[in-house]
């Protein structure tokens, strides 16, 4: 008896200990989501210009081509990801990618020369796609964002403030990745560029449809007049409706993308499960010496086959 109620204590007082420390890691991590990264480096270095350099060198800019970033693909995906990670950092990462290459490939091929083509495949293919899918993540969280970062700017205008005081006022109170952006906006305005060739910069440092609208619709209430205030409660109207209609498409076709995603998977499980129940069934293939002609034939299909599932699930809208 004085045994089950020991343990009952120490399994209460493990649970306890473990909730609080959870909270505790959760609390952090909000509290340092209510702050975006720009306002963080302007509190510890002091000086909005020292920040501004520090975060336009962070994501691969410079004042120099903070206008027109380079025309290399990748380096604008980059830019628009978000990322900040120094060389060492890259380096590492593509290193690991090759080893992780090496070892997957392994499970599939045998001969020498198609492993290191496969690995050096995935040295250059998945940092990509990590690049992709970082940037379609931050992009989506940043059009979710935009509609209240209008909406603060609708209410300061209506206040009578100027719109770089706004812009500025965005930049205070809005998290990442919409506060950090709009910061740098307001930091180039500060420093004496144009608001058009400002709000270019921010198009060209995020890359979507969006900002290109805001944009547009600020440099030609500029040129043309108008009410301002109501342009942009349109404008938030706009893109709410465009969430709810991409909301609602992606919820029609759930049931195709998951589809597509398990007749992708299946076919590598299903390879998978064999070879760790009967570890010698795939051998009459391998001593045939057409396994890795076999192999990489079906690879390639089914790389096009998976290209086809995602195309025919995905929409544009």
């Amino acid at each position: 008896m004085l045994t089950l109620v020991i343990s009952s204590l120490v399994f209460v007082a493990v649970l306890l200990a473990v909730e609080r420390l959870l909270r505790v890691i959760t609390t952090s991590t909000r509290k340092d989501k209510e702050v975006n990264k720009r306002l963080q480096m302007l509190k510890a270095s002091g000086s909005k210009l020292d920040t501004y350099d520090e975060l336009l060198r962070m994501r691969g800019l410079s004042k120099s081509d903070t206008r027109v970033l380079s025309s290399d693909w990748f380096n604008e995906v980059y830019v628009q990801s978000g990322l900040r990670a120094s060389f060492t950092v890259k380096a590492m990462f593509v290193i690991a990618c090759g080893i992780v290459g090496y070892i997957v490939g392994r499970m599939f091929l045998s001969n020498t020369y198609f492993l290191a083509i496969f690995a050096g495949i995935c040295v250059v293919v998945l940092p990509i796609l990590f690049v992709l899918y970082v940037r379609s993540k931050r992009s989506k969280k940043f059009v979710k964002q935009l509609s209240n970062a209008i909406e603060v700017m609708i209410r300061s205008l209506a206040a009578g403030h100027p719109l770089p005081a706004a812009i500025n006022l965005v930049a205070n109170e809005m998290q990442d990745p919409i506060g950090t952006e709009f910061g740098i906006l307001s930091d180039e305005l500060t420093y004496g560029i144009e608001l058009d060739d400002a709000m270019l910069n921010m198009v060209q440092r995020v890359g979507l449809d969006e900002t290109k609208i805001l944009a547009v619709s600020i440099s030609v209430q500029r040129g043309t007049g108008g009410n301002l205030i109501e342009i942009l409660e349109n404008l938030s109207v706009m893109i709410r409706g465009r969430l709810m209609m991409k909301a609602k498409i992606k919820a029609i076709s759930a049931e195709g993308r998951i589809t597509a995603v398990i007749m992708s998977m299946f076919p590598f499980f299903l390879f998978l499960m064999i070879r760790a129940l009967v570890p010698t069934y795939f051998d009459p293939l391998w001593d045939s010496g057409y396994g890795t002609t076999i192999i990489s034939i079906c690879g390639i299909l089914m790389v096009f086959g998976i290209f086809i599932l995602y195309r025919l699930v995905k929409f544009d809208f």
